[in-house]
């Protein structure tokens, strides 16, 4: 059986099979020579209502019969009997113009629940062409990573399957393991294929590619549901596949086309009034320490003066991220209060803060987890998160009805005391629980002590656990109640805290798509290079920068330690981030240094950029991020200091000289760009790209108000940029 238009043919065999996805452009079949499966079930048995341990997989070569419709340009296959137990899976492929649109529905008349869905089952070959070399996974893993051949550049040590498949928006654990964005891209230098979800509300999922060595690449789209037994259903959206032509731009270009459809689009930064001015003029988040200090508790008297130090210098806001505020110790929560310091000191600490235009920013409140037991000692990396808390009796009293349950009824526990968070449970989102720990500890931070900026930090990605408690009012398991719990308490808190100040500021650490319209701003890590894949990516800002701001870095030290500091704050400047920094090692040091101590090339970099940003905020915070390729300039390697999320930590090779188009509302095009190197560099700019029929571009270096004009020659521009230097090329004053 064939299925095909212009640009795309599609065979099966007589079971329902796939035997062939291929391009007719290039002539490819990208999938196994035997070919696949069109589906794989995750089912669980449930007895008497309970979930009992163990999965049974189906898949459609376990149909008794496959029966085919054909209608119009596209396929209908009916699986009947499934293994001879009373599951029949309806699968449909239509074809419009470049699109394959993939959709699947399921009767079950079981006592089994669907747990999992991989559909379309898409098992590719592990090498596309000719040039493996350029083969290249687009990967939507936090703000985005690329993945190559995993025979030429190894995902991970160890033998036969090796996975690099995440959740989407999150799985609400431990690891950063959360989706940004639901699609994923397999391309070469000739051709290469991307494959997306059309889910405008945000259904949990995972995607990503499974290596199993050697046969195939599995880029099977993985969709999650409740665990309720006989439960027959439609999927809510289409699965989308399309061949192209490019690189991760050209894919991200392709999916612009449906995310400008979605609810999270709804309104970009200058329509949102919802998002205060002073993110929107932007500023500079300066992580510290609170605790550790040779003052004690007498530092929070300190600190306004502390703050006012870095601003004078910086020229710009200075949003105060106050590390070790909690009541029990850093990161242990969610009995935060009183404060440290107590409450007069605190309240008067934020007062003068604001008073002095700044932004007090408790950073951050740890998200759903609920501590029960953590015994860390200062022999350990990370000395300031020694602590010594049993709070089981605390626990079993207060949050254990909140908690999330396995499918045994028991709450779900992660991690182990001696970790940097310690042995602790989750509040399920569905619960009122999970709204005080993020809706009530805002709104008492704002009210009681002035603290006009909160993050949901180890929320990952908007990421929640699973919960099979019944008594929370939803369904077992995974499903869209996790993401809907979640916008409900970002609203209610947004809503209570702006009608106290309208300065008011949620964020989130990562991000993913459906949250967008639900927070004032997020944390973004695109800066931290390579984030466990070949190359890192800004994927998410490329796609997403004129909707919700965001800001980068919580350990971008300030210090001598820190030898790629430099081209921190070059990067976080051409890719849109409001700009961040620590005065501390946040690895190994507690006690916050003086600005003085700082690295004098490091703060140069960090004065230009802020300077930089503040003039070209129309583009830099409100605009559009354009499609850039590096610049033929020269390079350099650096190695990237960082906390430890798993990530592979070795020497990259970057250009001397950051580059980045912009457009701005008006839709007016400028170039960020930025020396990392310490010595002046030649760039040539083609500007001719972007702006057509341009025959000069105005120049502002450092954000020092003096323009001047170069001439366009054959669509290009040549610029001395000094060193450490952050340069904006508009095209028009």
């Amino acid at each position: 059986m064939l299925l095909e238009n212009t640009y795309n043919l599609l065979q099966f065999d007589e079971k329902g099979s796939l035997l062939s996805l291929i391009s007719k452009s290039s002539g490819r079949n990208y999938i196994i020579k035997n070919g696949c499966s069109m589906f794989r079930l995750t089912m669980t048995e449930v007895i008497s209502g309970r979930i009992v341990p163990g999965t049974l997989m189906l898949t459609s070569e376990m149909a008794e019969k496959a029966e085919f419709t054909e209608a119009g340009q596209g396929l209908e296959i009916c699986y009947k009997n499934l293994d001879g137990m009373p599951i029949s899976v309806r699968c449909t492929v239509k074809l419009f113009s470049r699109e394959m649109r993939w959709n699947i529905s399921i009767e079950n008349g079981t006592r089994f629940a669907v747990k999992e869905i991989e559909y379309p089952f898409l098992l590719f070959k592990p090498y596309l062409g000719s040039n493996a070399q350029s083969e290249r996974i687009l990967v939507p893993k936090m703000d985005g990573i690329l993945l190559g051949n995993p025979e030429m550049y190894p995902w991970a040590d160890g033998q036969g399957m090796i996975s690099e498949r995440y959740w989407y928006p999150g799985e609400g654990k431990q690891k950063p393991n959360n989706l940004a964005v639901q699609m994923t891209a397999y391309y070469d230098d000739q051709e290469g294929v991307m494959i997306y979800a059309a889910d405008t509300c945000g259904y949990p999922k995972k995607m990503g590619p499974v290596y199993c060595k050697p046969e195939f690449i599995d880029l099977s789209p993985v969709h999650l549901r409740p665990e309720t037994a006989g439960m027959n259903f439609d999927l809510e959206y289409m699965v989308i596949t399309r061949f192209f032509n490019g690189d991760w731009k050209s894919a991200a270009e392709i999916y612009k086309e449906f995310a400008r459809t979605a609810p999270w689009c709804g309104k970009t930064i200058p329509e949102r009034e919802d998002i205060p001015d002073w993110i929107k003029k932007g500023a500079f988040f300066l992580s510290f320490r609170l605790r550790y200090q040779k003052k004690g508790a007498g530092y929070l008297e300190y600190v306004p003066e502390y703050i006012e130090k870095w601003k004078k210098i910086l020229n710009i806001p200075i949003v105060a991220m106050m590390c070790g505020w909690e009541k029990i110790g850093e990161w242990a929560g969610p009995d935060y209060f009183p404060p440290f310091g107590g409450e007069k000191r605190f309240q008067n600490m934020c007062q003068k803060l604001k008073a002095d235009g700044n932004i007090p920013f408790t950073f951050g409140l740890s998200g759903l987890k609920l501590l029960i037991r953590r015994h860390r000692t200062k022999t350990k990396d990370q000395p300031q998160l020694a602590l010594d808390y049993d709070g089981r009796e605390l626990f079993e009293q207060k949050y254990r009805e909140a908690s999330a349950l396995d499918i045994n009824g028991v709450p779900i526990v992660d991690s182990n005391i001696d970790e940097w968070d310690g042995v602790h449970a989750y509040a399920c989102p569905a619960t009122e629980q999970a709204k005080e720990q993020i809706c009530g500890a805002s709104v008492q931070m704002l009210k009681k002590y002035g603290v006009i900026m909160q993050q949901a930090d180890q929320i990952l990605g908007g990421g929640t656990s699973e919960c099979y408690n019944s008594e929370h009012g939803h369904l077992p398991g995974r499903g869209i109640w996790q993401v809907e719990s979640l916008k409900r308490i970002y609203d209610e808190t947004r809503r209570t805290a702006k009608e106290i100040s309208k300065d008011f500021a949620l964020s989130q650490e990562w991000i993913s798509e459906p949250f967008i319209q639900h927070l004032d701003i997020y944390h973004c890590r695109n800066y931290d290079k390579p984030q466990g894949g070949l190359e890192s990516v800004p994927l998410f800002s490329y796609l997403y920068h004129e909707y919700i701001p965001c800001y980068a870095g919580d350990w971008t030290s300030l210090l001598p330690d820190n030898d790629t500091g430099v081209y921190f704050h070059g990067w976080n400047f051409v890719c849109g981030n409001l700009p961040a920094g620590s005065p501390l090692n946040m690895l190994e040091e507690m006690e916050n240094h003086e600005p003085e101590e700082a690295d004098p090339a490091i703060l140069e970099m960090a004065c230009n950029t802020c300077a930089a940003l503040k003039s070209a905020a129309d583009y830099l915070i409100y605009g559009e991020m354009l499609p850039t390729d590096e610049l033929p300039v020269p390079r350099m390697n650096i190695w990237i200091r960082g906390l430890d999320f798993g990530f592979e930590r070795k020497i990259i090779s970057v250009p001397c000289v950051l580059c980045m188009f912009w457009k701005n509302p008006e839709g007016r095009t400028a170039c960020a760009l930025a020396n990392v190197s310490d010595e002046t560099k030649t760039a040539e700019i083609p500007v001719g790209q972007y702006i057509r029929h341009a025959r000069r571009v105005f120049i502002e270096t450092n954000g020092c108000g003096k323009i001047h004009q170069a001439e366009v020659v054959e669509g290009k521009t040549v610029l001395e940029i000094p060193a450490r230097s952050a340069v904006v090329v508009r095209e028009e004053r």
